[in-house]
């Protein structure tokens, strides 16, 4: 059997507990803006092929300002989803007709949610029921998806890189490594060399006998001499033809071999 004290007591504590309790309900009340029991909603409909990690309650925002959420994600055939969004109600005459839906992610890794944009100053505003476009191709997701492949490709290259390096031996890689120093050094030491000075004495020489040549060239081609007359000469050119070209070629070498001859016999 209860005393009348204990049962007063237990009487005074349920009723702070639920107080307390009625406290709390209504703050989480007041701090969830997207209560049905605080504001009216504009239920619309997009419906796409993929729902992208998209979760039921994720945000819609209409410009960087949150404006809704998705209520539900249905199948509507194999192909298609359904997304049922709830739109505050005074934030509906922004959001017309035409306006275009877009896949947004949070930051690089995360939660997926919904953008409104486009939309023009004619178009009325949205009404229950009403189906908005959704750009699933969105230039974000594209250079999203072009960046994993990028990430993949470079660790495939870096693995085909430690495999390589793997393979070389430690003293190997320090023999390299010393090669090279060796190397750069040796080349900064015939760079010093090098100096100004040899550098221009060879400059000088060479654009000497280049001066020598173009002399020589030269008095090639004005004459006389020689040279000039067996490049220039066209009378010297057919006389030579004719000593060593065809029967005559014949008639002048049996001459020539025999007065060798007789020179010889009479000797």
């Amino acid at each position: 059997m209860f005393k009348p004290t204990d049962k007063k007591n237990y009487l005074v504590s349920g009723m702070f507990i639920s107080a307390l309790l009625l406290v709390v309900m209504i703050t989480v009340f007041m701090l969830n803006k997207e209560n049905p029991f605080f504001s009216s909603k504009v239920k619309i409909v997009t419906e796409v092929k993929s729902a992208q990690s998209l979760k039921e309650g994720a945000a819609v925002q209409l410009r960087g300002i949150k404006v809704g959420s998705v209520q539900s994600i249905e199948f509507k055939n194999l192909s298609t989803l359904r997304i049922n969004l709830g739109i505050t109600e005074k934030y509906k005459e922004w959001i017309k007709k035409d306006s275009e839906i877009t896949f947004k992610t949070q930051g690089v890794l995360g939660d997926k949610y919904l953008e409104i944009g486009g939309g023009t100053e004619e178009s009325p505003a949205i009404t229950d029921g009403d189906i908005l476009i959704t750009n699933e191709n969105s230039q974000l997701d594209h250079i999203m998806t072009k960046g994993e492949d990028l990430v993949v490709a470079a660790g495939g290259v870096l693995n085909k890189l430690d495999n390589i390096m793997g393979n070389v031996e430690g003293k190997r890689i320090d023999k390299i490594l010393t090669n090279l120093e060796n190397l750069t050094a040796n080349s900064n030491k015939i760079m010093v060399t090098l100096n100004d000075k040899n550098f221009a004495q060879s400059i000088t020489n060479l654009k000497s006998s280049s001066d020598s040549l173009t002399k020589v060239t030269k008095r090639i081609e004005e004459g006389p001499g020689t040279m000039h007359a067996l490049i220039f000469d066209q009378g010297l050119h057919e006389d030579l033809r004719a000593l060593f070209g065809g029967a005559n070629r014949s008639k002048v070498l049996k001459y020539f071999i025999r007065e060798s001859i007789k020179k010889e016999d009479s000797k």
